[in-house]
């Protein structure tokens, strides 16, 4: 399988390659990106999924830029993180303008509000389907990091502790672990999904978004 990494660098997509020694960079022919914030990928149908807050919208289209549609338009106001889960076929995301978690099925169809109360500034959002469960970041006035269940029940606050402004989320399925960039304190940080063990992994890192 081809490595590759996809970043959304607010007004285009890239392909990384992470197989080839120059790390070659490709941005993706796609026109009206005006500021993309969140990118995910969905393995089996080869689609990537991108938020843009300018647009106000989520979109997709395959890796090579084409096939590219508007999934999400109706009812969005500041559409920041998005994840998709392979396994069930849906798409969730988070809105800091409407301060809500959102799930739909990857065409768009049978979108659901799970999560609408105690939300500040939802930002990241990554799933573990094979155990059922989501996390998010929120840098409101009281920061935090949460868990849910996939149909927004079970909510639980994990991190709530020396945060700034919690941003980018990151699983490691295998050692159940769970990271995140802070863009006030400048840190990567990580604990296991249950945040009983938690300790600072980086730190004074620069322009974390």
């Amino acid at each position: 399988a081809t490595a590759l990494l996809l970043l959304a660098r607010r007004t285009d997509l890239r392909r990384i390659s992470l197989d080839t020694p120059d790390f070659t960079d490709i941005v993706l022919p796609l026109e009206d990106i005006r500021h993309a914030i969140a990118i995910d990928f969905d393995p089996l149908e080869g689609y990537i999924y991108w938020t843009d807050d300018e647009v106000r919208a989520i979109r997709r289209s395959f890796l090579d830029g084409s096939g590219s549609q508007f999934v999400v338009t109706a009812q969005i106001a500041h559409p920041d993180g998005i994840a998709v889960d392979w396994v069930a076929r849906n798409l969730y995301w988070t809105d800091t303008g409407t301060d809500r978690i959102e799930v739909t099925r990857l065409n768009g169809t049978m979108r659901k509000i799970l999560i609408s109360e105690d939300l500040e500034e939802p930002r990241a959002i990554v799933l573990d389907p094979m155990v059922g469960y989501m996390y998010w970041t929120d840098w409101g006035e009281i920061p935090k990091i949460e868990r849910a269940a996939l149909d927004g029940s079970d909510r639980i606050v994990l991190v709530n502790t020396s945060l700034g402004w919690p941003n980018g989320l990151a699983l490691d399925y295998a050692e159940s672990k769970i990271y995140w960039g802070d863009a006030k304190t400048d840190k990567i940080e990580v604990c296991n999904c249950t945040c009983i063990f938690y300790f600072m992994k980086l730190w004074n890192v620069v322009a974390l978004f």
